[in-house]
């Protein structure tokens, strides 16, 4: 089976809460898929601890089936929590307090931290094709005090195997159509040659 970047998909967190720079309604593109995240893009940063990101759901699907998938966000500031959920091949399902945003999935609003963490949960639909699908996860975990500072965010991935459906299609290999004509050059050398020894033959 051919591994598929990011294959089921990626999930990403970028809470910005309610100040002039922010998004406090989601944003996509910081899965980390795109190789760009939070702190990068300039949404967050400078917090004094780190958040756990974590996904939880199956590894294993069969082609069309849908899997439950959980986003734990823990530790960090603490005070609010934002994600965001990108995948390559999977279709992404919003759940409570998420929504579908350019083929992703992030927060409709920031979720309050209950007990030292916070979650979000949605699903994917495994696609058709057999193969190994990448869920890629950030989670950000603010202080809630509507600026971008002080806050802090982290990633993760999970990988999916899927099975049961259609192989993908071979990959063709290069048949070497320039090795062919290399291999005919010394015999189109030769021919050059003689016809030019033949002309000095001729002239002399």
């Amino acid at each position: 089976m051919r591994s598929i970047l990011p294959s089921v998909g990626a999930v990403a967190v970028c809470l910005v809460a309610g100040s002039a720079f922010a998004n406090s309604t989601g944003i996509s593109g910081r899965s980390g898929k795109q190789s760009v995240s939070c702190t990068a893009s300039g949404c967050h940063g400078g917090g004094s601890s780190t958040p756990t990101v974590t996904l939880e759901g199956p590894t294993a699907l069969t082609a069309g089936q849908t899997g439950q998938y959980s986003l734990i966000i823990t530790g960090g500031p603490g005070a609010k929590a934002g994600m965001n959920v990108a995948s390559d091949g999977a279709t992404l399902t919003a759940g409570s307090g998420t929504k579908v945003l350019n083929g992703e999935l992030t927060h409709s609003l920031p979720k309050a931290f209950s007990n030292g963490s916070a979650r979000f949960d949605f699903s994917l639909v495994a696609p058709a094709t057999n193969g190994t699908y990448k869920v890629y996860a950030a989670g950000n975990s603010v202080n809630g005090d509507t600026a971008a500072t002080g806050d802090a965010h982290a990633n993760a991935t999970l990988d999916v195997v899927v099975t049961g459906g259609s192989d993908p299609a071979p990959i063709k290999e290069d048949e070497g159509g320039c090795s062919v004509a290399t291999s005919g050059a010394p015999a189109a050398l030769l021919a050059v040659f003689a016809a030019l020894a033949a002309r000095r033959r001729r002239r002399s």
